[in-house]
């Protein structure tokens, strides 16, 4: 892994954060300004980035490549759209890594850190945090609906097994 601090004056980076449908509506100035707390990764493929079960208090967004997402023995999905999220709940709750997260191909991804957050400025911070919560907050109603969608399935399974 090489890892750079995210310098707001880079126009291509820049471009690409504003094609993140969450920053998309924000102003320039607050992007850059929230992005004062972050670092930018390059991966390599078969590269880990999170290990199920470890803690830190990192969140990452995709920027480009392929993530494969691994629980236990399973791989259970792949991020490869640009400004996928990974890496929010352990920020939300302090718990440990539910997943390992893998470079499948070479990938960048920028990483924020919470602890880096907090010595913004007083309004930097507070938008910031403002903004990130509004991403993890989007971020998890998808997956619970995935989860209720893949609950009923297999519910529906379960029942023709039965024979019901």
């Amino acid at each position: 892994m090489r890892e750079v601090p995210f310098d707001p004056e880079n126009d291509d980076l820049m471009q690409r954060l504003r094609n993140v449908p969450v920053f998309d509506s924000l102003p320039e100035s607050h992007i850059r300004e929230a992005m004062r707390a972050a670092s930018i990764r390059r991966y390599e493929a078969g590269e880990t980035i999170i290990s199920e079960g470890e803690y830190d208090e990192q969140v990452f967004f995709l920027i480009f490549g392929k993530l494969a997402i691994q629980a236990g023995d399973v791989q259970v999905g792949t991020l490869q759209r640009l400004g996928d999220v990974f890496g929010e709940m352990g920020i939300i709750d302090d718990s440990p890594r539910s997943a390992t997260i893998s470079a499948e191909r070479t990938s960048l991804v920028i990483s924020l850190d919470k602890k880096a957050i907090g010595k913004l400025g007083d309004t930097s911070k507070i938008f910031t945090q403002a903004v990130m919560y509004r991403i993890f907050a989007e971020v998890l109603a998808v997956r619970l609906r995935e989860a209720n969608c893949a609950i009923i399935r297999l519910e529906d399974e379960l029942c023709k097994l039965r024979g019901k």
